[in-house]
């Protein structure tokens, strides 16, 4: 079996292969070995702006007004 395993410092734009793998089912993996920093995606910024926002109402306590029966319906057919 034919197996190639390389580390690079830097990460090329391309990879070169061996004559022997071209054209055949490969598997690749790129594996980072170090903790690269997480850029906080476009979901995690409007997140953080709104845990920024609760508990930011300074008007008068707000109050859930009473919400009545609950209303029986006829089954589906």
């Amino acid at each position: 079996m034919d197996v190639v395993r390389q580390i690079y410092e830097s990460l090329p734009e391309t990879l070169d292969m061996p004559d022997s793998l071209k054209n055949r089912p490969v598997e690749v993996i790129l594996l980072p070995l170090d903790e690269a920093p997480v850029k906080p995606d476009k979901k995690r910024k409007k997140q953080k702006l709104s845990y920024e926002f609760l508990g930011a109402w300074k008007g008068e306590p707000l109050s859930r007004p009473e919400q009545g029966e609950y209303e029986i319906r006829e089954p589906l057919k």
